[in-house]
């Protein structure tokens, strides 16, 4: 087993070391946080699964749960809240239920813990099977949009620029990329070239997501030689479609 958690609490107590020990004595290393934003930031990618421990009050740590929501969304992350009925609903003012994977209610039952723990490790070891794509725009809402619709079928990124792309490229391998064609600074062929010019994004394949339909832009990215061009006009069913079909002609090649 062995995973890493990170419990997220006001003070250290009774009630929370005693948690720590048990998920210790279950073979779990965990890690602890104030509700401090910055605090969390240093620490979460090291954990599995977040934890939170509420309190009854909680307005006063408003912005580390507004970071929590953050990353819930943007990582396709889901936490675990310990706490009570009223605590529960205050967690939901500034994290919808969606990312909310279950409320263990106090006194805690560690077993209870242990298997809603167990229950996102299971689904993340799920969508680790899936393939990766990562969306770059520079329009956050439509960036939202498309992960929205790919994330049951897809393990999701999501980078608002050419630079923010890079960055993630460099910790991460995604199956295809997603790229819009207009942004600032460092528009979509820029950045195709800046990928295919880095050895260890060379050979990810491209599609433009993008509004332009003319002739001459197209033409273009043809130069670039992407693996599609589609327009953001295109439904939801109609991407998925095509995004399967995409991948099941890889699968066909790769096995001749």
């Amino acid at each position: 087993m062995f995973e890493t958690l990170l419990l997220i609490r006001r003070d250290e107590g009774f009630i929370v070391n005693t948690v720590c020990r048990n998920l210790e004595q279950k073979a779990y290393t965990v890690l602890e946080s104030s509700f401090d934003r910055d605090e969390i930031a240093k620490v979460k990618e090291r954990a599995a699964v977040i934890i939170v421990y509420a309190d009854e009050d909680l307005e006063d740590v408003s912005n580390a749960l507004l970071y929590l929501k953050e990353v819930c969304v943007d990582e396709n992350r889901q936490i675990i809240v310990l706490g009570n009925s009223y605590e529960f609903d205050e967690v939901k003012k500034f994290i919808s239920g969606e990312y909310i994977a279950e409320l263990i209610e106090r006194p805690i039952n560690i077993d209870d813990l242990v298997n809603a723990i167990t229950s996102i490790l299971d689904e993340q070891s799920m969508q680790q099977r899936k393939r990766c794509i990562l969306v770059v725009d520079d329009d956050t809402t439509y960036l939202r949009t498309i992960r929205g619709w790919l994330k049951d079928s897809y393990r999701v990124g999501m980078a608002n620029s050419g630079m923010q792309a890079l960055t993630w490229l460099a910790g991460n391998t995604p199956d295809l990329i997603l790229l819009d064609y207009d942004m600032p600074v460092t528009d979509g062929p820029q950045v195709l070239k800046m990928i295919h010019g880095e050895p260890g994004s060379s050979d990810i394949p491209v599609m433009f997501l993008t509004g332009r339909s003319d002739k001459k832009s197209i033409m273009k990215v043809l130069s670039l030689k992407p693996a599609g061009y589609l327009l953001k006009s295109i439904d939801r069913n109609t991407l998925l479609e095509t995004l399967d079909n995409y991948f099941l002609d890889q699968m066909m090649k790769d096995s001749e």
